[in-house]
């Protein structure tokens, strides 16, 4: 999983981008209450108790150096996702991101039904393919995980992209993975988010569509072009070496 040296690198404006995204929606959908699976050190949460959470539960896996939380570790339950998730009672909302690429693929639905008992409005991004980093054995695009909601009845809405986009203080990931899944059976809440993404929507003007990213961004492409680029000046020194050699 990620190292300590990892979260003091991006941990700052892991909690800036928190709460530049977290702050509007807690306020949208009224949320008291959260929980935030695989909390790493919990920025999230921070950012929501800043923005009005009084109630909430952080998870995560028995690797996390609770001392480094930023919230209060006796709301802490370790809990490895393969495994159904049991908490304490239903929340407001359910937080997970950059977490579900760390899951089997065969342990995907239960995963995915965990966030939807945890709460109605789930916010949820997962990893895209070959976005790196570490432990990542799952990258999917977001249509991948889409059904696997709507097999639990929930609706995805896309609160986020559309208003951060350009926010350069917020870590390109979520910008570009996350979207806010609310259960249809939930009127009021599938109401609300319906009308903030009518206000919100816009073209993403800086997009590329995922087949060619995957053609460009492939491994073996990579280290194609780098060994390209890179052989012209090898073979230079290769021969000014001989060269010398001989000399």
């Amino acid at each position: 999983m990620y190292p300590a040296d990892w979260h003091k690198l991006y941990g700052d404006m892991t909690g800036e981008s928190a709460r530049r995204v977290l702050t509007p929606l807690v306020e949208l959908f009224g949320a008291k209450s959260m929980v935030e699976v695989g909390c790493g050190n919990g920025h999230w949460t921070q950012a929501g108790i800043d923005a009005g959470i009084t109630d909430y539960t952080v998870v995560d896996g028995p690797w996390n150096n609770r001392d480094h939380l930023l919230v209060d570790r006796a709301n802490f339950i370790e809990a490895r996702l393969e495994v159904p998730l049991v908490l304490p009672r239903r929340y407001d909302l359910a937080v997970c991101l950059e977490v579900a690429e760390h899951v089997r693929g065969d342990s995907v639905p239960t995963v995915v039904e965990s966030l939807c008992n945890a709460s109605d409005v789930v916010i949820f991004g997962a990893a895209i393919p070959f976005q790196g980093g570490y432990g990542h054995i799952n990258e999917q695009w977001p249509s991948w995980w889409r059904p696997h909601f709507e097999a639990q009845g929930y609706r995805p809405y896309d609160l986020v992209r559309p208003k951060h986009w350009n926010d350069r203080a917020i870590h390109y990931w979520y910008r570009q993975n996350m979207f806010v899944y609310v259960r249809e059976a939930n009127a009021e809440a599938s109401r609300i988010a319906a009308e903030a993404e009518q206000a919100s929507s816009g073209a993403l003007f800086d997009a590329v569509h995922p087949e060619k990213f995957e053609e460009v961004a492939s491994y073996q492409s990579i280290a194609m072009k780098r060994l390209v680029k890179a052989l012209p000046a090898w073979l230079s020194t290769r021969m000014r070496s001989k060269l010398a050699g001989h000399g």
